[in-house]
């Protein structure tokens, strides 16, 4: 399944003022120049704080990402409260008078046409085919990179070790081994989902009551291709091809102890983990992508802590 992220300018800046050289290869290869239609359009979506957030605004978002147009009814509701998000973030900084200086943003502007060149791209007629300007590339560049200088007061020495040792396993290096039992869900039916989950509790009530072990209740009733295997997904480290929030949930398990079930887009799940092996990666090892994590958490703290108090008025329908 297609991810994409608060848009690609977020990503390159972060990446590159945090000097990962895989986040620069990751971000250089999402910058994938489609043909897009000029979006002129500026009816509002939505109002953030007396600003507005036009349909250009969205269009542009989706365009420079290089969203393919079948995928942009999906993927539009996402997009727009990303963009919500970046505006409450900018109103925030703004008011911290927390601002990214014009050397920086020049810099940033200059790698990211730097790198359409290449391949053969001609950086000027490609951004402005996505309705960017010069001045609404600086606009944009200029939240992330107010954002560093924001974390950069926050991530003290201490703050870091402290996060470091918080979050340990997730870092350096340890694996788990995992069981589940998944029961699929197609679709938005949120009474098909509850089935699915009451379903899920009945399972898990047996296994608790030791009326059935876990791999014998996966090969029953799981809807996973790990059925076969006594529902055995093998060993993972917590940044892996697993999906995210089957990571998150297997790596605060200890051995031996079973998750409630639990919602991804592939169904419900139920996880047991049956082994763990440490990892000795030091904090040093891992500075880089440690930053890279902090940085998005902080920011979708701080994003939904700004829209408890913000004024949102939707001039279209709201989600």
């Amino acid at each position: 399944m297609t991810s994409y992220k608060n848009g690609i300018l977020i990503v390159i800046a972060l990446a590159l003022s945090a000097g990962s050289a895989t986040a620069v290869q990751s971000a250089k290869r999402t910058v994938r120049l489609l043909p897009a239609s000029a979006a002129k359009n500026e009816t509002v979506l939505v109002i953030v704080n007396h600003e507005k957030i036009t349909e250009a605004d969205l269009a542009r978002s989706l365009a420079f990402n290089a969203v393919p147009e079948e995928e942009r009814a999906r993927v539009r509701q996402r997009f727009l409260n990303n963009l919500i998000d970046t505006r409450l973030i900018q109103q925030f900084l703004k008011s911290r008078k927390t601002a990214a200086t014009k050397k920086e943003i020049d810099e940033q502007i200059s790698l990211l046409k730097n790198q359409l060149k290449p391949g053969k791209i001609d950086p000027e007629k490609a951004l402005a085919e996505r309705g960017f300007t010069t001045e609404l590339l600086r606009e944009q560049f200029a939240v992330p990179l107010a954002w560093n200088h924001h974390i950069q007061r926050i991530a003290t020495p201490e703050y870091v070790k402290k996060y470091f040792a918080e979050h340990r396993a997730e870092f350096d290096g340890t694996k788990v081994r995992t069981s589940q039992i998944r029961i699929k869900v197609v679709g938005r039916d949120e009474e098909a989902w509850k089935a699915a989950e009451a379903r899920m509790n009945s399972i898990r009530q047996k296994i608790l009551d030791k009326k059935i072990s876990f791999e014998d209740a996966a090969r029953e009733y799981s809807e996973a291709p790990s059925k076969e295997q006594g529902g055995d997904l093998g060993w993972f480290p917590y940044a892996s091809k697993m999906p995210a929030v089957i990571a998150r949930e297997a790596f605060r398990l200890k051995v031996g102890e079973m998750s409630q079930p639990f919602r991804t887009t592939f169904g419900v799940h139920l996880c047991l983990v049956t082994d763990r092996k440490p990892g000795d990666l030091s904090l040093e090892d891992v500075r880089d992508d440690l930053l890279a994590r902090m940085r998005e958490e902080l920011w979708n703290e701080k994003a939904a802590e700004l829209r408890q108090a913000a004024t949102i008025e939707w001039s279209t329908e709201k989600p």
